[in-house]
């Protein structure tokens, strides 16, 4: 979580004149965090943007003309961006578009950072929050969290779900600390906007506020849950989701999560089938083939673990077909493997190459007329190119001489 926070996660700092407070304007000043959802979205809390009924307009001016600001509508406020990541310079954060909250009710709003792609970010959750579990917040660890390189020193504090208070917090999510406070300055200010996240890491809500907890000491964290309206999840729930399992663009619990995972794997799904080419003899000459379908558009295994084993009558006059005793008394494992991943095909030339140096050889030492009928492969194991891999076992056969 800490090493996406490097990339994710943002200190905010809101300057601006606020409206209808006298002539000249009262000026303000606000603190708070931002996270990543996405490579140029990020959320925040509402009450640290501001919006029209808080911040004095701008006044058409030679630069700004009427036209163009009752298109943008231009409010006094200028919004800071610094991130925890030094590689992210301040003019890439530079003028942000606010994208408000689609309701009232929200303490939450988007900022779009149209110059810049982010390398990562958190993904939304849209489960539910489940009261007495345990979650985890990323916050500004000691000094103030008002401090505009406060990114740059975040920490995880557990929290418990404590379900919700509506006489007094109304629609915010209630949480108790759990661990990790000592390492915090609960300043009434500056960690606004910070995600709390799931087990997974998905982020499920973000703090509106930290207070002190009335009657029991210390404090309680007040958030924001993601599931109802947050900017930009309708966006994400919309999107396709995407052949590659790595990406994360669909949000947990939603419809788009259920039909990726469902893609995931189908796409992981393989039928195989195995291609021997043959000497004049009928015997398999050096390579067999392990072929496979998918409904993959492109080839998406990398590797592959097989187990052999040789089958056939121990001596000739046996009357049964059973599993070959030769030299070699162990399961026979392999790993096939191929960089670049091109085509649907694994080749492998051991499987013929013991069969016609130690078991065959075995069998003719011993006189006794022994002889393999078939050869079974078991394939345990597949890499796919996403990093997943799958313990799904397909058993193939092929006759070892072909007549």
């Amino acid at each position: 979580m800490l090493k996406l926070a490097r990339d994710a996660f943002f200190h905010i700092a809101v300057k601006g004149k606020l409206r209808n407070t006298g002539n000249p304007p009262k000026e303000d000043e606000r603190f708070g965090k931002a996270f990543a959802t996405g490579p140029t979205l990020l959320i925040t809390s509402q009450h640290v943007i501001g919006d029209s009924t808080e911040w004095q307009p701008i006044e058409a001016s030679s630069e700004m003309p009427l036209p163009i600001q009752r298109a943008i509508q231009p409010l006094d406020r200028i919004v800071e961006l610094h991130s925890g990541n030094s590689d992210i310079g301040l003019t890439e954060l530079s003028n942000p578009v606010i994208l408000p909250s689609p309701s009232i009710n929200l303490d939450a709003a988007g900022i779009s950072l149209p110059n810049i792609k982010l390398p990562s970010f958190f993904q939304l959750s849209m489960c539910d929050i489940v009261k007495e579990k345990i979650y985890s917040a990323i916050m500004t660890s000691s000094g103030p969290p008002t401090a505009s390189n406060s990114a740059t020193m975040p920490t995880i504090v557990a929290l418990k779900s404590n379900g919700f208070d509506p006489k007094r917090f109304g629609s915010l999510h209630v949480f108790n600390v759990v661990e990790g406070w000592e390492n915090i300055t609960p300043n009434a200010d500056g960690h606004e906007g910070s995600p709390i996240l799931d087990g997974d890491g998905s982020v499920v809500a973000l703090i509106s506020a930290v207070v002190p907890n009335r009657g029991g000491g210390g404090h309680v964290v007040l958030a924001t849950p993601v599931q109802p309206l947050i900017p930009g999840a309708f966006a994400l729930l919309a999107r396709s989701p995407e052949t590659d399992a790595t990406m994360t663009g669909s949000l947990k619990c939603s419809l788009s999560d259920t039909v990726k995972r469902i893609n995931d794997q189908v796409i992981a799904h393989a039928l195989w089938n195995v291609v021997v080419e043959r000497d004049e003899d009928g015997r398999p000459s050096d390579e067999i083939i392990l072929r496979y379908e998918s409904v993959a558009d492109k080839p998406n295994i990398k590797a592959i673990k097989v187990e052999y084993d040789y089958f056939g009558k121990q001596r000739g006059d046996s009357p049964t077909i059973r599993r070959l005793q030769y030299t070699d008394p162990s399961i026979n494992a392999l790993e096939i493997r191929k960089e670049p991943v091109t085509n649907r095909e694994f080749k492998t030339s051991d499987v013929v190459a013991e069969g016609k140096k130690l078991v065959e050889e075995h069998l003719k030492s011993d006189n006794s007329g022994g002889t393999i009928d078939y050869v079974e492969l078991r394939i345990y194991e597949t890499h796919l190119v996403d990093k997943r891999i799958l313990k799904r076992e397909s058993v193939l056969q092929f006759k070892w001489l072909q007549k």
